[in-house]
């Protein structure tokens, strides 16, 4: 069974997917450009965010980001390729290219160029990983995690430390001569990045060690300390590579006056470790309190939440944060900024001194979970609702109150789906509107979401890292890859078949990874 799609990009990425959305949905050129301008993948301008250090909140502490997490394309899945359309010096895409998922004979026939030979269909560069004598530019590209002359090696990678000849046979991609000779560099001195001989999870950046090899997807982005070629692979949407180097690292942004919590996408609690031994309590050290098991492996990831971002969550601009200017539900002490540093493309949500608006995560009234029971629309043990749960258990606080008098919901405005009372919080096609309605039920491959909870059952939500506007299911093609006026096919290769975290369920047999089905939704509150 094929996996799903799960790359990420920058913002000539999301200019496809947007266009795109033009062909699905029929919206005029005219709005396309303006959906961009509004919904586009963000400024580079600095937010500055104030040092006050209030993020911490949102968290329930002052939670320290964990080093160990990581992950990349790897020997086993090629999950860090995400370079669309250039898999090698031998492939040329044809101007009609086929989208993901449609049927193809050879490389060239597709958009991603890439044509599984296995079921002949076109397949996201990301996943599979390329065989042996498949082109490639990037090691992280392989199933070997060794692309030598601009195809992919017979060979796994030489681990760190061990003799080498060149640094492209390497897992670090370096080669240094030493006192007993040349030996393969790490990249990371802290734990082995993807393709590395390990023993156990622990050993691994990515804390996923499997057939004795460091996998480098454990989630659907690469983790904080781990390989990378683009910034658009890493959880935290930031990829430093040295100037001499191909490969380099993911690291979290450098953003002033943010909380220490951990992003979404990276891995957290035990782990692949801590799998089978329940859920951390009240969602563990994550900034979006949902730490629960990534669908396709299992491994305890920070689940990204509903709508906004809270505080110490990544983001790409202000208008990805809860309680930021124009977003419902923001207070009059302020906004929350998406506080950056200069030059870096994503940062992190900073509540500086603003109330917690709508989105912010909170204290349920009968909950011991979270420190803050005080929203901006209320205090929680006054009005129990001010904090609801979105549609993955996370306690947020809401802006449209209590759910039994204020229906219908469907293309209200909302900040997260704590707001829609059981239905999707969506980023809103409509650059005139607000930026996120509630939804009418799950949604299809193609349409937006903010999160995979507002998919159906077995789709994810592909997002640019840091951002709130993502789609259902596929990953768009390169510009150009579609001519003008096309219908595109938006089916994708089968992933598996359960339902991810937040998703809906029947029973629990319908959830991926032993996950209950909780009031009709694959989750374990947090309460």
């Amino acid at each position: 069974m094929s996996r799903i799609p799960v790359g990420y990009c920058l913002e000539v990425f999301m200019r496809s997917a947007i266009k795109r959305l033009g062909w699905v949905f029929g919206v005029s050129t005219a709005l396309v450009g303006a959906m961009l301008s509004v919904h586009g993948c963000g400024s580079d301008e600095e937010s500055a965010g104030s040092t006050g250090g209030s993020g911490a909140s949102d968290a329930g502490g002052d939670v320290s980001q964990g080093g160990e997490a990581g992950s990349s394309g790897s020997a086993g899945t090629g999950g860090a390729g995400g370079i669309i359309g250039d898999s090698g010096a031998d492939v040329e895409v044809k101007p009609n290219c086929e989208l993901v998922g449609a049927s193809c004979a050879n490389h060239s026939d597709c958009c991603s160029a890439n044509c599984d030979p296995d079921t002949n269909v076109c397949t996201n560069p990301t996943t599979p990983c390329k065989v042996a004598g498949e082109g490639c530019s990037a090691a992280t590209e392989c199933c070997t995690t060794v692309c030598t002359g601009g195809l992919c090696g017979e060979d796994v990678c030489i681990s760190d430390n061990e003799p080498c000849v060149t640094g492209d046979l390497c897992c670090s991609g370096k080669c240094e001569a030493g006192d007993a000779g040349s030996v393969c560099v790490p990249l990371n001195a802290e734990c082995l990045t993807v393709g590395n001989a390990c023993d156990e999870h622990s050993d691994c950046c990515s804390s996923y060690c499997e057939n004795d090899r460091c996998e480098g997807s454990p989630s659907f982005c690469t983790q904080t300390g781990d390989a990378c070629t683009t910034d658009d692979q890493c959880c935290a949407g930031i990829c430093v590579i040295e100037a001499s180097a191909t490969v380099g690292l993911c690291t979290m942004p450098s953003a002033p006056g943010t909380t220490g919590c951990v992003v979404a996408g990276e891995v957290c609690g035990d782990g692949a470790e801590g799998a089978d031994g329940g859920l951390p309590t009240c969602g563990g050290e994550c900034c979006s309190r949902a730490c629960a098991p990534y669908g396709p492996t299992g491994v305890l990831i920070c689940q990204p939440p509903s709508g906004c971002r809270p505080t110490g969550e990544t983001c790409r601009d202000d208008g990805d944060c809860c309680g930021s200017e124009g977003m419902p539900g923001a207070g009059d002490k302020g906004f929350v900024t998406c506080s950056k540093t200069p030059g870096e493309p994503v940062g992190r949500c900073d509540n500086g001194g603003a109330c917690r608006g709508a989105g912010a995560v909170c204290k349920l009234e009968t909950s011991s979970c979270n420190a803050e029971n005080n929203c901006c629309a209320g205090n929680v043990n006054q009005d129990p609702t001010v904090c609801q749960q979105d549609l993955l258990g996370i306690p947020r606080c809401t802006g449209v109150g209590d759910c039994t008098d204020a229906g219908p919901f469907e293309g209200k405005e909302c900040a997260t789906s704590a707001d829609c009372c059981g239905l999707p919080c969506l980023p809103n096609a409509d650059p005139n509107g607000p930026a996120f309605i509630c939804g009418e039920s799950c949604v299809p491959s193609g349409g937006l979401c903010s999160t995979s909870a507002d998919c159906c059952s077995g789709l994810p939500c592909v997002a640019p890292p840091g951002s709130t506007q993502g789609i259902c299911g596929y990953t768009p093609p390169p510009d150009g890859g579609v001519p003008d006026g096309a219908v595109p096919d938006v089916n994708v290769p089968d992933g598996p078949d359960c339902a991810f975290y937040g998703q809906e369920c029947v029973e629990s047999a319908d959830c991926c990874n032993d996950v209950p089905c909780t009031n009709g939704r694959c989750i374990q509150p947090v309460y």
